[in-house]
């Protein structure tokens, strides 16, 4: 087990050092940020660029657990309880500290203080956390997502806000025209009752795109493979659910697509899937870190299509965790009103499918580029030697339009899945559908 830990080389749980511990900060900075992170083995006797073993001096045991237990205990806040063992390799002895994964975070530096003492880990490094990070951490130990938060001195829901976002989440969803209420966003902590006035979540706030700073989606298409000349870009704010079908048509100009008649109807495929794409952005929404002033972006250029996700992995995931199913949920109230509306399905599954979705279409397994400052999904496009054009879309009348127009203006309060369903087509389908009339001015 250590042998392989030592060859591995140091990571985000394994820190090496050449000799017994002193009085030397920048052990303690490493065991504040393994406290902060997942845990983690600081193992003393190996050297950290060549891996090379040159053991340490093992004649006082006792005294040097003590000695470096009083260290712990007189530097760091909140207290730390490592753990320690004594290993042979090579004939010479290693000192292992085990530092715990903690739940009082965040555990910093008491001589630096709360707002500059605090450290984590970021990859084989160990970083001052930025402030962004600082309040993430003290929301884990309180056992407090930022989604659940109603911040300080916002002011109440306006009914007519609560009623335009129960209408979204029943059209969505499918559901009866009154089955979605009060009540319900209520039970959902997306709402909370106070003196009579209702209150909203973080978790409200992003999906009702009222006030959150810095949570909409920045759509670009740049030329060439730099980002350098911009071709075109939007930037989407408003309701979560409108931000992803809105970066959903902005990639729908930009990507090549190709008709397959399927059972006598014909089905527009693009180079990447679509599902694929939303699936990708929709996460962007759920598990990005709301904390951090950076937006979400989707980046296209001519040979691949960016997704930029603000925040690391939440809650010391890992991208071998992520690939293999594993979810923590950053969001999870925001989650939990994805999944009802039917815009996300299981948790956990979404990356799965998305590798899948672009194995059958051809194209390799999206790059996972994880960091603790950001996540970026990067799906490859074929090569085409043909320039690409911006495509114009338009709409054409059909006798499908009219039928479903005049369908809509009969049951104005009818679900857009009842009408998806009556017209063998998705709800995304109906949604672009009564917007673009609702521009038009046909409803």
């Amino acid at each position: 087990m250590i042998e392989k830990a030592i060859e591995a080389g140091e990571s985000e749980v394994v820190e090496f050092k050449r000799e017994l511990p002193s009085k030397d900060k920048k052990v303690m900075k490493t065991v504040v940020a393994f406290a902060n992170c997942g845990g983690g083995r600081i193992i003393f006797g190996v050297d950290d660029a060549t891996h090379s073993i040159l053991g340490v001096n093992d004649g006082e045991r006792a005294r040097l657990q003590d000695m470096l237990t009083d260290m712990i205990s007189d530097t760091c806040a909140p207290q730390i309880f490592p753990s320690f063992t004594w290993r042979s390799l090579e004939g010479k002895a290693l000192f292992v500290v085990e530092i715990p994964q903690s739940s009082q975070t965040p555990y910093y530096i008491r001589a630096e203080g709360l707002e500059q003492g605090v450290y984590v880990r970021v990859g084989a490094t160990t970083r001052k956390a930025s402030p962004e990070k600082v309040r993430e951490l003290q929301l884990r130990g309180q056992n407090v997502t930022y989604d659940a938060v109603v911040e300080s001195g916002v002011a109440p829901v306006p009914r007519k806000s609560v009623d335009v976002i129960c209408q979204a989440i029943r059209e969505y969803a499918g559901s009866p025209a009154r089955s979605i209420g009060v009540n319900q966003l209520i039970s959902w902590e997306l709402l909370r009752r106070d003196a009579g006035a209702l209150y909203p979540t973080n978790a409200y706030r992003i999906l009702s795109g009222s006030g959150v700073h810095f949570s909409g989606i920045q759509c670009a298409v740049f030329q060439g493979t730099e980002k350098v000349n911009f071709l075109d870009r939007k930037e989407f704010n408003g309701p979560a659910y409108e931000q992803l079908e809105n970066a959903q048509r902005f990639l729908m100009q930009y990507l090549r697509c190709s008709a397959v008649i399927e059972n006598i109807r014909r089905e527009d495929v693009y180079e990447i899937p679509l599902e694929a794409l939303r699936e990708l952005i929709a996460n962007a929404i759920l598990h990005r870190n709301y904390l951090v002033h950076a937006y979400i972006q989707v980046s296209v250029f001519d040979d691949r299509v960016e997704i930029l996700s603000p925040g690391g992995l939440y809650d010391n995931l890992t991208r071998e965790e992520m690939l293999s199913g594993m979810s923590r949920l950053r969001n999870p109230l925001l989650a939990d009103v994805f999944r009802r509306m039917n815009i996300v399905e299981q948790w956990g599954t979404g990356i799965q499918r998305v590798i899948q979705l672009c194995a059958n279409a051809g194209l390799p397994a999206p790059d996972f580029d994880i960091t603790g400052d950001a996540v970026r999904i990067v799906l490859r496009r074929l090569p085409l030697a043909a320039p690409r054009q911006k495509k114009e879309r338009r709409r054409r009348p059909h006798k499908r339009d009219e039928a479903l127009l005049a369908y809509l203006k009969k049951h104005p309060d009818a679900p857009l899945r009842e009408a998806a369903d009556a017209f063998f087509v998705n709800v995304s389908t109906i949604s672009r559908f009564v917007q673009d009339m609702r521009k038009e001015g046909k409803l």
